[in-house]
């Protein structure tokens, strides 16, 4: 197989021409067409919850105990949240 060199002007023009053909194309970046996702106003009283239900729910490792899922923990958090108010 022959080897192609190209100097560093050349290699420049072949990736703007490359790019312009893609835009040209109309092919775009799927994040550009969706607006960002707004931020929420965080809920101090919720993190509080979430922290006190999976120190109760979470074993010394991290782990959770038998039989306990991710949304046990909402629930509870949730619940703990409900007794804050």
């Amino acid at each position: 197989m022959a080897e192609v060199r190209l100097t560093l002007e050349e290699y420049e023009a072949l990736r703007r021409m490359i790019s312009s053909e893609r835009e040209s194309e109309g092919a775009t970046l799927a994040a550009r067409d969706t607006p960002k996702p707004k931020r929420r106003k965080r809920n101090p009283k919720l993190k509080k919850a979430l922290q006190e239900a999976n120190r109760k729910l979470r074993l010394k490792n991290g782990k959770l105990r038998k039989g306990k899922t991710q949304g046990d923990i909402m629930k509870m958090a949730h619940r703990l949240m409900k007794k804050m108010k």
